[in-house]
Protein backbone atom coordinates (compact mmCIF):
# COMPACT_ATOMS: atom_id res chain seq x y z
CA UNK A 1 0.00 0.00 0.00
CA UNK A 2 1.29 3.34 -1.12
CA UNK A 3 0.60 6.77 0.96
CA UNK A 4 -0.57 9.79 -1.07
CA UNK A 5 0.78 12.79 0.36
CA UNK A 6 -1.49 15.72 -1.76
CA UNK A 7 -3.97 16.31 -3.86
CA UNK A 8 -1.65 16.38 -6.79
CA UNK A 9 -0.46 13.10 -6.05
CA UNK A 10 -3.91 11.68 -6.06
CA UNK A 11 -4.84 13.55 -9.42
CA UNK A 12 -1.91 11.76 -10.89
CA UNK A 13 -2.67 8.36 -10.07
CA UNK A 14 -6.69 8.74 -10.56
CA UNK A 15 -9.15 11.17 -12.65
CA UNK A 16 -12.08 10.31 -10.44
CA UNK A 17 -13.35 13.85 -9.30
CA UNK A 18 -14.85 12.89 -6.31
CA UNK A 19 -11.29 12.01 -5.48
CA UNK A 20 -9.84 14.77 -6.36
CA UNK A 21 -12.80 16.77 -4.42
CA UNK A 22 -12.28 14.59 -1.55
CA UNK A 23 -8.02 15.19 -1.93
CA UNK A 24 -8.52 18.75 -0.52
CA UNK A 25 -8.35 17.42 2.67
CA UNK A 26 -4.52 16.94 2.22
CA UNK A 27 -3.85 20.44 1.54
CA UNK A 28 -2.66 23.58 3.85
CA UNK A 29 -5.33 25.29 4.90
CA UNK A 30 -7.98 22.62 5.28
CA UNK A 31 -10.26 23.66 7.73
CA UNK A 32 -10.43 20.46 9.77
CA UNK A 33 -8.34 17.65 10.92
CA UNK A 34 -5.44 16.85 7.64
CA UNK A 35 -6.91 13.96 5.69
CA UNK A 36 -5.13 10.70 4.58
CA UNK A 37 -4.59 9.15 1.44
CA UNK A 38 -3.91 5.63 -0.51
CA UNK A 39 -3.23 3.36 -3.20
CA UNK A 40 -3.10 0.23 -3.76
CA UNK A 41 -3.01 -1.53 -7.52
CA UNK A 42 -5.98 0.36 -9.36
CA UNK A 43 -7.79 1.68 -6.08
CA UNK A 44 -7.62 4.84 -4.52
CA UNK A 45 -9.09 6.38 -0.93
CA UNK A 46 -9.19 9.14 0.43
CA UNK A 47 -10.07 9.96 4.05
CA UNK A 48 -11.71 13.92 4.42
CA UNK A 49 -12.63 14.51 7.70
CA UNK A 50 -15.84 17.00 8.19
CA UNK A 51 -15.90 17.62 4.63
CA UNK A 52 -19.47 18.77 3.46
CA UNK A 53 -20.70 17.92 7.47
CA UNK A 54 -19.51 14.16 7.15
CA UNK A 55 -16.36 12.01 7.34
CA UNK A 56 -16.29 10.74 3.92
CA UNK A 57 -13.60 7.81 2.83
CA UNK A 58 -14.00 8.25 -0.56
CA UNK A 59 -12.48 5.08 -3.34
CA UNK A 60 -12.37 4.33 -6.80
CA UNK A 61 -10.85 1.52 -8.78
CA UNK A 62 -10.95 -1.98 -9.95
CA UNK A 63 -13.31 -3.95 -7.09
CA UNK A 64 -10.76 -6.18 -6.13
CA UNK A 65 -7.92 -3.56 -5.10
CA UNK A 66 -10.67 -1.66 -3.50
CA UNK A 67 -11.70 -4.10 -1.17
CA UNK A 68 -8.04 -5.41 -0.19
CA UNK A 69 -6.81 -1.34 0.03
CA UNK A 70 -10.45 -0.74 2.19
CA UNK A 71 -9.64 -3.82 4.38
CA UNK A 72 -6.42 -2.01 5.72
CA UNK A 73 -7.50 1.05 5.26
CA UNK A 74 -10.51 0.59 7.56
CA UNK A 75 -9.33 -0.07 10.78
CA UNK A 76 -7.07 2.77 10.95
CA UNK A 77 -9.70 5.14 10.07
CA UNK A 78 -11.79 6.07 13.55
CA UNK A 79 -15.25 7.51 14.42
CA UNK A 80 -18.89 5.65 13.79
CA UNK A 81 -19.71 7.75 11.41
CA UNK A 82 -17.29 7.78 8.52
CA UNK A 83 -19.05 7.33 5.53
CA UNK A 84 -18.04 5.43 2.52
CA UNK A 85 -18.69 7.17 -0.74
CA UNK A 86 -18.14 5.73 -4.21
CA UNK A 87 -20.14 4.99 -7.40
CA UNK A 88 -23.01 3.34 -7.00
CA UNK A 89 -22.17 0.15 -8.52
CA UNK A 90 -18.59 -0.03 -6.84
CA UNK A 91 -20.18 0.43 -3.60
CA UNK A 92 -22.53 -2.12 -4.04
CA UNK A 93 -20.32 -4.58 -4.70
CA UNK A 94 -18.00 -3.43 -1.65
CA UNK A 95 -20.73 -3.27 0.77
CA UNK A 96 -21.22 -7.15 -0.35
CA UNK A 97 -17.59 -7.81 -0.23
CA UNK A 98 -16.80 -6.13 2.94
CA UNK A 99 -20.29 -6.84 4.87
CA UNK A 100 -20.47 -2.77 5.02
CA UNK A 101 -24.52 -1.21 4.68
CA UNK A 102 -25.25 0.79 1.81
CA UNK A 103 -27.52 3.89 3.35
CA UNK A 104 -28.22 6.20 0.40
CA UNK A 105 -27.83 6.55 -3.10
CA UNK A 106 -27.83 10.18 -4.81
CA UNK A 107 -26.26 12.07 -8.02
CA UNK A 108 -22.89 13.59 -8.36
CA UNK A 109 -23.28 15.71 -11.00
CA UNK A 110 -19.87 17.33 -12.92
CA UNK A 111 -20.01 20.27 -15.96
CA UNK A 112 -19.34 18.35 -18.84
CA UNK A 113 -20.08 20.85 -21.57
CA UNK A 114 -18.40 24.38 -22.38
CA UNK A 115 -19.83 26.23 -19.77
CA UNK A 116 -22.68 28.67 -20.32
CA UNK A 117 -21.62 32.57 -21.75
CA UNK A 118 -24.93 33.81 -22.01
CA UNK A 119 -26.11 36.99 -20.45
CA UNK A 120 -27.36 36.52 -16.50
CA UNK A 121 -29.18 39.81 -15.65
CA UNK A 122 -29.51 40.56 -12.03
CA UNK A 123 -27.08 38.11 -10.84
CA UNK A 124 -23.82 39.04 -8.80
CA UNK A 125 -21.21 38.02 -5.81
CA UNK A 126 -22.68 38.85 -2.65
CA UNK A 127 -21.19 40.68 0.39
CA UNK A 128 -20.37 39.69 3.79
CA UNK A 129 -23.28 41.86 4.84
CA UNK A 130 -25.82 39.99 3.38
CA UNK A 131 -24.57 36.96 5.14
CA UNK A 132 -27.29 36.83 8.01
CA UNK A 133 -30.28 37.26 5.00
CA UNK A 134 -28.54 34.15 2.94
CA UNK A 135 -28.46 32.63 6.14
CA UNK A 136 -32.22 32.97 6.60
CA UNK A 137 -33.02 32.75 3.48
CA UNK A 138 -31.95 29.36 3.05
CA UNK A 139 -33.52 28.39 6.72
CA UNK A 140 -36.31 29.25 5.03
CA UNK A 141 -36.14 27.65 1.19
CA UNK A 142 -33.82 25.09 1.87
CA UNK A 143 -33.84 23.80 5.92
CA UNK A 144 -31.70 20.59 4.52
CA UNK A 145 -28.85 22.18 2.70
CA UNK A 146 -25.39 21.01 3.32
CA UNK A 147 -24.26 24.82 3.38
CA UNK A 148 -24.58 27.51 5.43
CA UNK A 149 -22.77 30.79 5.71
CA UNK A 150 -21.08 29.83 8.99
CA UNK A 151 -20.00 26.53 7.04
CA UNK A 152 -16.03 26.35 7.14
CA UNK A 153 -16.21 25.37 4.08
CA UNK A 154 -18.29 28.41 2.75
CA UNK A 155 -15.81 30.62 0.03
CA UNK A 156 -18.93 33.15 -1.27
CA UNK A 157 -22.45 33.03 -2.47
CA UNK A 158 -23.83 34.01 -6.13
CA UNK A 159 -27.47 35.36 -5.93
CA UNK A 160 -30.29 38.21 -7.20
CA UNK A 161 -31.77 40.63 -4.75
CA UNK A 162 -35.11 41.62 -4.02
CA UNK A 163 -36.79 45.06 -4.61
CA UNK A 164 -35.99 45.60 -0.86
CA UNK A 165 -32.25 44.91 -1.96
CA UNK A 166 -32.34 41.50 0.53
CA UNK A 167 -31.24 38.10 -1.64
CA UNK A 168 -34.24 36.15 -3.20
CA UNK A 169 -32.18 33.64 -5.07
CA UNK A 170 -28.56 31.97 -3.77
CA UNK A 171 -25.86 29.62 -4.48
CA UNK A 172 -23.08 28.80 -2.95
CA UNK A 173 -18.93 28.22 -3.97
CA UNK A 174 -18.11 26.06 -1.67
CA UNK A 175 -15.16 23.16 -0.41
CA UNK A 176 -12.89 23.83 -2.81
CA UNK A 177 -10.16 21.55 -4.27
CA UNK A 178 -7.50 22.43 -6.41
CA UNK A 179 -8.73 22.79 -9.88
CA UNK A 180 -11.77 21.79 -8.66
CA UNK A 181 -15.20 23.51 -7.53
CA UNK A 182 -18.15 22.71 -6.01
CA UNK A 183 -21.77 24.04 -6.36
CA UNK A 184 -24.08 23.78 -2.93
CA UNK A 185 -26.53 25.80 -0.99
CA UNK A 186 -29.11 26.35 -3.54
CA UNK A 187 -31.79 28.51 -2.67
CA UNK A 188 -35.21 30.55 -4.01
CA UNK A 189 -37.46 32.46 -1.65
CA UNK A 190 -40.86 30.29 -1.84
CA UNK A 191 -42.98 33.60 -3.08
CA UNK A 192 -40.23 33.50 -5.64
CA UNK A 193 -40.03 30.19 -6.93
CA UNK A 194 -41.19 29.60 -11.04
CA UNK A 195 -39.80 32.74 -12.07
CA UNK A 196 -36.54 31.37 -13.10
CA UNK A 197 -34.42 32.36 -10.41
CA UNK A 198 -32.26 29.70 -10.02
CA UNK A 199 -31.46 28.75 -13.16
CA UNK A 200 -30.11 32.31 -13.26
CA UNK A 201 -28.36 32.18 -10.49
CA UNK A 202 -26.96 28.62 -11.62
CA UNK A 203 -25.75 29.87 -15.10
CA UNK A 204 -23.62 32.63 -13.49
CA UNK A 205 -22.23 30.75 -10.69
CA UNK A 206 -21.18 27.68 -13.40
CA UNK A 207 -19.89 30.17 -15.36
CA UNK A 208 -17.63 31.71 -13.26
CA UNK A 209 -16.52 28.07 -11.20
CA UNK A 210 -15.57 27.49 -14.72
CA UNK A 211 -12.80 29.25 -15.11
CA UNK A 212 -11.24 27.92 -12.30
CA UNK A 213 -11.53 24.66 -13.04
CA UNK A 214 -13.54 21.43 -12.83
CA UNK A 215 -17.35 22.06 -11.37
CA UNK A 216 -19.49 19.57 -9.50
CA UNK A 217 -22.32 19.26 -7.66
CA UNK A 218 -24.57 16.50 -5.68
CA UNK A 219 -27.93 16.56 -6.24
CA UNK A 220 -31.27 14.38 -4.85
CA UNK A 221 -31.97 11.56 -7.64
CA UNK A 222 -36.09 12.74 -7.33
CA UNK A 223 -35.42 15.96 -7.77
CA UNK A 224 -36.19 16.55 -11.49
CA UNK A 225 -36.34 20.21 -11.46
CA UNK A 226 -32.91 20.52 -10.25
CA UNK A 227 -31.72 17.78 -12.54
CA UNK A 228 -33.43 19.60 -15.67
CA UNK A 229 -31.64 22.90 -14.50
CA UNK A 230 -28.05 21.02 -14.31
CA UNK A 231 -28.62 19.05 -16.89
CA UNK A 232 -29.45 21.67 -19.26
CA UNK A 233 -26.40 23.92 -18.12
CA UNK A 234 -24.24 20.85 -19.12
CA UNK A 235 -23.63 18.85 -16.06
CA UNK A 236 -23.42 14.88 -16.58
CA UNK A 237 -25.37 13.05 -13.34
CA UNK A 238 -23.90 10.01 -11.77
CA UNK A 239 -25.36 7.54 -9.18
CA UNK A 240 -23.05 7.36 -6.30
CA UNK A 241 -23.63 5.72 -2.93
CA UNK A 242 -22.39 6.53 0.69
CA UNK A 243 -22.13 3.57 3.19
CA UNK A 244 -20.69 2.60 6.98
CA UNK A 245 -19.51 -0.05 7.93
Amino acid sequence: MEVLGSAAEVAAVSPDLMLRWAAQALEPGYPHERGRAWRRGSAVAVFAPRLNRSDRLVHAGEVDDVVALLREVLPTVSGEKVRLLAGAPLAAQVAERLGTEVLATFGWMHLDAPPPQRPVPGVEWLTDADVPAIDALLREANPGSYLFPDDPGAVRWAGIRGADGAPISVAGDSWPAPGLRYVSGVATRPDHRGEGLSTRVCTFITRELARLGDVVLMVDPDNEPALRLYRGLGYRYAAISAGRR
